[in-house]
């Protein structure tokens, strides 16, 4: 607007015709002019003093089929009146698939215009389809504002963010192609998964398969046989959920989205079915916490939140991974809990990730392999046994060709 930018030029020369001429309307037209260009760019540049955004958001957690009902509230703390101001927040895509797209991928951008007069404030709620699992960001917005007259404007970023977690979706066991009673292995291995190593009830003679940790040297060495501890059984069974997000041999290959998003469901599935056993249930992954650099460890517990923690971080959970799950397994295998079961959910079995596992299952873990592929391992893994997991259509992306991340 060519008024914008030339206000001060024509007010002036207003002025200064007026003053040689004597036309003293002239010259009140250039004060006038000149008194408003003024004031409107006061106007605008207070316009965005003292206002503040809010995201409102009652709950932040769903589950995918879901809807979460977003606030926004717009305050004007100052005695100025904004006669138009306007809101455009970036937003996923996922949450919002019907806006406009913003910028950066995978976002969306939402605008909202609306006036504050002031000291007021204002409200407006806007729906958030939860379609797909993940940890989302909402934010930064940008707010924009200006004078009554409409010749300036001020613009201003809102840095402050919010974040919906949209679970990912959990099965039966009978529905990923598990036995109901026994998931993880027949009885006599529960027996042995479930005893704690920390309350020795008594000795008996040396049975083959006896894991070295379980023999008992001094014993040994007064009958001249080899015994073994037994144990008494433990107040809570021990459950950690290993899952492996690598779906293809190099990185650089890709990912494959059916296998990591199935991977991630039977997880999900496993360890909301040891929580509501009563099982202390953890979770490994060879991924990274959201918006963090710390590895996706939680520690087996029966808290209040374990579940939702574990189902929190898998909603996060990416095909860029921090290390293979082998290097992790071999890395934290001594804040493992002795005795404890392990059940790993891998699509690929490379010879790193199957020794760790056949030494874990030697020196006394239960070790049960999840697998999301038809492949034959059991040369690999030897006596560690392995089940094959049903791949459910509406949890498997569309696709099984690989990916980038």
């Amino acid at each position: 607007m060519l008024l914008r930018h030339a206000w001060l030029p024509l007010g002036l020369a207003l002025i200064a015709g007026g003053l040689a001429t004597g036309a003293g309307p002239l010259t009140a037209l250039g004060v006038l002019l000149c008194a408003a260009g003024a004031l409107a760019r006061a106007w605008a540049a207070w316009s965005l003093k003292a206002v503040a955004l809010e995201r409102l958001l009652p709950e932040s957690r769903a589950f995918p089929g879901e809807s979460l009902q977003l606030t926004y509230r717009l305050t004007n703390g100052k005695p100025i009146p904004l006669p138009w101001i306007e809101v455009m927040d970036r937003l996923p895509e996922s949450l919002s698939p019907d806006l406009p797209p913003a910028g950066a991928p995978g976002t969306k951008q939402y605008s909202h215009a609306t006036r504050l007069s002031w000291y007021t404030r204002v409200s407006w709620p806007l729906s958030l389809a939860c379609a797909e699992r993940g940890y989302y960001r909402l934010g930064p917005a940008r707010l924009r504002s200006g004078d009554g007259f409409g010749l300036f404007r001020s613009e201003r970023e809102d840095q402050a963010t919010s974040h919906v977690v949209v679970y990912p979706r959990t099965r039966s066991l009978p529905e990923l192609g598990l036995p109901a009673a026994v998931p993880l292995g027949e009885r006599k291995g529960y027996q042995r998964l479930f005893e704690d190593p920390l309350r020795i009830a008594g000795v008996r003679d040396y049975e083959p398969g006896d894991p070295v940790r379980r023999i008992d040297w001094k014993a040994t060495a007064r009958r001249g046989e080899l015994q073994s501890r037994v144990y008494e059984p433990s107040a809570s069974y021990q459950l950690i959920v290993a899952l492996n997000l690598d779906t293809l041999e190099h990185a650089w290959q890709g990912y494959v989205p059916a296998l990591l998003e199935a991977g991630i469901v039977a997880a999900a599935s496993l360890a909301r079915w040891a929580y509501e056993g009563r099982y202390a249930v953890g979770l490994l992954a060879n991924g990274s916490i959201p918006e963090s650099d710390q590895p996706l460890w939680i520690a087996p517990g029966r808290a209040p939140d374990q579940l939702a923690r574990i189902l929190e971080a898998l909603a996060g959970a990416g095909p860029l991974t921090m290390t293979s799950l082998a290097a992790l397994l071999e890395r934290e295998s001594r804040a493992l809990p002795l005795g404890s079961a392990l059940a790993v959910v891998t699509a690929l079995m490379p010879e790193a990730l199957a020794a760790v596992l056949r030494r874990l299952h030697g020196s006394g873990h239960g070790v049960m392999v999840l697998a999301m592929a038809d492949d034959d391992w059991a040369a690999l893994l030897g006596g560690v046994p392995c089940r094959r997991l049903a791949m459910a259509a509406e949890d498997a992306a569309p696709s099984m060709e690989p990916a980038r991340p």
